[in-house]
């Protein structure tokens, strides 16, 4: 509370057990008081919220034990609860500041007051306005002159024009030099025309029939059986890029019911299939060298179903993605 230091507090020792029961009823009474009536202090019934802090303050004085001393912090925390709440409903009246009237009123200071023309007549005659009018009314509410940031917006624009930089020779020359060595060394690098793009979807589209063929021929089978090649890592990676598009198109399907991942050849499902509930369901598969040979060991993988395919190599001695067809 506001005032609760009192010399004259008593000690727990000077009070009986009655009086501090007591205590506490009048505690307990205040509260309850406070309760029913806290609509009563949000609708700004200030003489009532302050009676019960006098009453608070009263009971205070008597205060020895920690027990009276938690019911007067209960009383506490609601009457500050309360106060923050009345706080919160203030609001600052939006209108109270209208800065179309406030325009008008330093206009007529300006310009009106002179013949009994109007400011906007006087305005139209050209008649200067009166900047010392507003410095003394400005004078009577600080002894220095406002900064002009207090103003809406700025008395006078002008646009600046923008200055064209001259250019050096030596700035030209330079780059000329980077332009030169970009187009030298975007030329050594080998792109990929149109036709080289249309030869590798024609490959990955026969590698992919082939492999469907492959996978209706042997029938039921184990996916990783059929893609792992244990000869080379990358060939397996490229088996499963390329049993991807037949997931992905429906044309085979996995199934693991067993507890391991078999792989068989279907029809692509028709609209139909679709409406009466058959859903499509893709993961993602990752491979790593580890798990590729981890994978030859478990399942003793001794050749590849899918057949291997001749690795070609550029100038540089890299390998390039297989893209010939097995046969």
């Amino acid at each position: 509370m506001s005032q609760k230091v009192v010399p004259s507090q008593a000690t727990e020792a000077e009070q009986s057990s009655s009086e501090r029961r007591n205590l506490r009823s009048k505690y307990r009474d205040l509260l309850s008081d406070a309760s029913t009536r806290k609509n009563e202090y949000l609708a700004g019934n200030t003489d009532l919220l302050i009676e019960d802090l006098e009453r608070a303050n009263a009971l205070y004085k008597n205060v020895s034990t920690t027990t009276e001393g938690v019911l007067d912090s209960y009383f506490l925390r609601m009457s500050a609860d309360i106060g923050a709440q009345r706080a919160h409903q203030m609001r600052v009246d939006s209108a109270a500041f209208d800065s179309l009237d406030y325009i008008e009123k330093v206009r007529e200071t300006l310009y009106g007051g002179s013949a009994g023309n109007t400011a906007d007549e006087q305005q139209m005659l050209g008649v200067a306005p009166n900047w010392e009018a507003i410095g003394d009314m400005a004078t009577r509410f600080g002894r220095q002159a406002p900064r002009f940031s207090c103003i809406y917006g700025p008395l006078m624009t002008e646009a600046k024009a923008r200055k064209a930089r001259a250019r050096r020779q030596g700035d030209n020359d330079g780059r000329k030099n980077r332009s030169a060595t970009q187009q030298e060394a975007t030329g050594n690098i080998e792109t990929m025309g149109e036709s080289d793009v249309k030869r590798q979807e024609n490959q990955t589209t026969k590698l992919v029939l082939k492999i469907h063929k492959i996978i209706a021929q042997v029938g039921p089978i184990n996916l990783f059986e059929l893609v792992v090649n244990p000869s080379s890592f990358s060939q397996s990676v490229e088996n499963i890029f390329y049993v991807s598009f037949l997931i992905r198109d429906g044309k085979a399907f996995i199934d693991d019911e067993s507890g391991q991942p078999m792989i068989e050849a279907c029809e692509p499902p028709q609209q139909e299939d679709y409406l009466s509930g058959l859903t499509k369901k893709q993961i993602i598969f990752s491979l790593d060298h580890a798990t590729w040979r981890e994978l030859v060991d478990v399942y003793n993988i001794r050749s590849s179903v899918i057949p291997q395919r001749q690795c070609t190599y550029d100038e540089n001695g890299l390998s390039q993605i297989s893209l010939q067809v097995p046969r």
